[in-house]
């Protein structure tokens, strides 16, 4: 499993300065350019990385579905996550982001996915779980990809910063040159 940056932001904006394209535009240039596709699936992050794909021209070439499933019950319908899955772990969980990953790269028969499930705030966290926990998967053709993020304490601020960093989490998984 590839090892992700403790400082995600510090990673992200040594990363994103080095290069002259923003994230999603790299990774919209690497899928064009290798023909492979993409599917995203968001709960906390309410559709905003779908949004950053499908606002660059050309992106009907890989961009092949964003689902938005907000509620349990949508999650499951969607998604395809197991509900055992998400009673015993809870929607904002590894579990249920690997799940919700995995099943819209199979439903949509995708090569690479992109997940996220967390609490966005400003209410609904808990000492275990607060405000800004994100957790995001990547699923690619070989493996599925993990990492808990806390992406901040406004809702704002959670949605931004889990939605890049999820990109980056994608674009590190994606062939290079």
């Amino acid at each position: 499993m590839r090892k992700y940056a403790l400082c995600a932001l510090a990673a992200l904006l040594t990363c994103t300065a080095c290069r002259r394209q923003t994230p999603q535009q790299e990774v919209h240039r690497i899928m064009r350019e290798v023909g492979i596709t993409l599917a995203i699936a968001e709960s906390c992050t309410g559709g905003e990385i779908a949004a950053r794909f499908t606002e660059l021209p050309g992106a009907s070439a890989y961009f092949k579905c964003g689902v938005v499933a907000y509620s349990n019950e949508a999650i499951h319908n969607l998604l395809e996550v197991d509900m055992d899955t998400i009673l015993r772990y809870g929607a904002v969980s590894e579990q249920v982001a690997r799940e919700m990953a995995e099943g819209v790269l199979r439903i949509t028969r995708a090569d690479y996915a992109v997940a996220t499930t967390g609490i966005a705030g400003p209410t609904g966290g808990t000492a275990e779980t607060p405000v800004g926990t994100v957790w995001i998967a990547v699923a690619t053709p070989a493996e599925t990809y993990t990492v808990l993020y806390r992406a901040g304490d406004s809702r704002n601020e959670v949605i931004d910063r889990a939605s890049a960093y999820a990109i980056e989490m994608l674009l590190e998984e994606l062939p290079h040159e």
